[in-house]
Parts: structure tokens; sequence; C-alpha cells
């Protein structure tokens, strides 16, 4: 501690000032403090002659710790959209009308209606607009290839069917050898039916009646004589030139495409020289006579 009268330090436990030999208890002692009265003035009860009070200060208001931080997110690009231009350019280059544009199209018109909700957050209109433009033009291209696949089709389908038609006569060529080696009472037979199975459908061993030497299809038992049976597109019909007693020894078998210019071209017929012969009339109305079928040219 000091003392109070020259500021020199002491100890604590000094009870004179070892500078001034003061002593310590005769340090005076500070006067109590004034007291403030206690009735109010009439200053201070007067309401309107108070100032206003300072407004409170309010305590600012801080974001809530912990909230993560929302950063930029650059927009994206649509994946419809990136689909429908693919597509599209498929179906333009490689000439996909059905398996690409029809689906660059649909991708293209959900993906821009994609696009316009998101608001700018999904972009890529342009690739779903070229994904549309090339998807409609593949579309006209369809036309074209029917225009240049469908015949084709057809020609071959037309091939096709004669060259059938041909084996078939053929076939009945060598079912009427057979017959007439079987059964030379007979001859050859007067009709499809007797080459064929019988009204059964079936059967192991043939008969003068049914030879059982062609199918149920054109050896059907409704294949009489003057009566077409078809198969692959062509009908088939056989007459026979027969004497008195039932002996054929000459016979007929025609075939005509069943319409003309779409399931064949061609007519066929053959007699018992076992030559094919072909005539472009189309279809016939009537069967074939042994004297027309031998002015018709060798099919070859």
């Amino acid at each position: 501690m000091f003392c109070f009268k020259c500021g020199a330090s002491m100890p604590e436990d000094a009870t004179v000032c070892p500078q001034c030999a003061t002593p310590v208890q005769a340090a005076p002692t500070p006067p109590p403090p004034a007291q403030q009265p206690t009735t109010p003035s009439p200053a201070a009860t007067s309401a309107w002659l108070n100032a206003p009070g300072a407004p409170a200060q309010s305590t600012p208001q801080y974001p809530p710790q912990g909230q993560p931080y929302q950063q930029y997110q650059p927009p994206k690009t649509d994946g419809g959209a990136i689909a429908s231009m693919v597509l599209g350019i498929a179906s333009f280059v490689l000439c996909l009308s059905f398996l690409a544009g029809i689906p660059a199209i649909i991708l293209g018109h959900i993906s821009r209606s994609k696009i316009r909700k998101n608001m700018g957050r999904l972009q890529g209109d342009g690739m779903a607009l070229t994904g549309l433009i090339l998807g409609y033009i593949s579309l006209l291209f369809i036309p074209i290839i029917a225009a240049v696949v469908i015949p084709n089709l057809l020609r071959s389908k037309m091939a096709a069917n004669e060259a059938a038609a041909a084996a078939t006569v053929r076939s009945i060529n060598t079912a009427q050898i057979t017959y007439s080696t079987q059964y030379p009472d007979h001859g050859y037979a007067p009709d499809l039916a007797t080459l064929g199975p019988g009204p059964s459908g079936s059967c192991s061993t043939g008969t003068a009646q049914s030879g059982c030497l062609l199918n149920n299809i054109v050896g059907a038992s409704r294949c009489t004589a003057g009566q077409w049976c078809a198969k692959t597109g062509y009908k088939f019909t056989v007459s026979a030139v027969c004497d008195s007693a039932g002996v054929c020894s000459n016979y007929v078998v025609t075939a005509t495409p069943q319409v003309s210019g779409s399931t064949g071209r061609k007519s066929f017929c053959s007699t018992s020289d076992s030559v094919v012969r072909t005539s472009d009339r189309g279809t016939l109305d009537a069967p074939a006579t042994a004297d027309e079928c031998a002015e018709w040219p060798p099919f070859s």
C-alpha cells in the first residue's frame, strides 16, 4: 500500500510510513455520499415535460446457422433433346423413317415442352427442334420408299408364284405318267381328283379312283374336270381326252393366275408330251385345249 501523505510504498502490515513516519491510523476518512431527495419534483412527474425515451434498439436478425450455401447451378441439357437429335439424324441419314423418325418427333415434342416449363433450368431446345425437323423430313421418304419397294416386292412375289405354278404342272405330269403306268386300262387320269387321295384326304395305297399321287390341295376330291383348285396364287385344272370306254389317251393341265397382275402374269399348260408351255395372256376364263396348248411356246 501507499502512504496517504507522502505517497511512499510500504508493506501491508506497517503501522507508520517508513518515509515520513506518519501513522497509518491518521489517514482521513472520506465523507459519506450526499443523499438524493426522495420527493420527486413536479417537473419529473409531468409527462408532458418529460422528453420521450430513446427507442429500444432491436436486435438484428441473422440467418440460422448451419444452412447450406446455395451455389449457382448452370442449366443442364435435357436428355430427351439429345435423343431426339440423334434419332432425327439417324432417320434422315439411314432412311429409318419408322424406326427412328417417329421416336425423334415424339421425344422432340416432349423435350421442348419440358424445357419451357422449367424456365431456364434446362436447355437443349435447339437439339429438340433439330430432331423434330429431321424426323418430319424422314417421313417424306415413306412414299418414295413405298413407290420403289412395293412394286419390287410384287414382282418378286409374282415370279415366285409363277415358278411354283410351273413346278406344280411338272408334278401333275409326273403323276399322270405314273397313273397311266399303274392303270393301263384307264390310261391317263381324267381329272385332278383321280390323282389325289380321295374324299378321306389320306391314303396308303392308291386305286384307279384315287391314285394318291397328289396332295389334298391340288388333288382334292372337288377338283373334278372343269373345276379349278387353287394353290400359291394360281388355280389348276385337268381335262382329258377319253374314248367311249373311258380310256383317256391324252390330257391337258392348265394353270392360270387367280388375279392377273397381282399373283402372276403367265399361264401354263402341258399335255401328254410333258412339255410345260407358257402364255402371257394373264388369267384364263376357261382351260386351254390340247390344240391351244400346243401353240404356246415352251417354258424355260
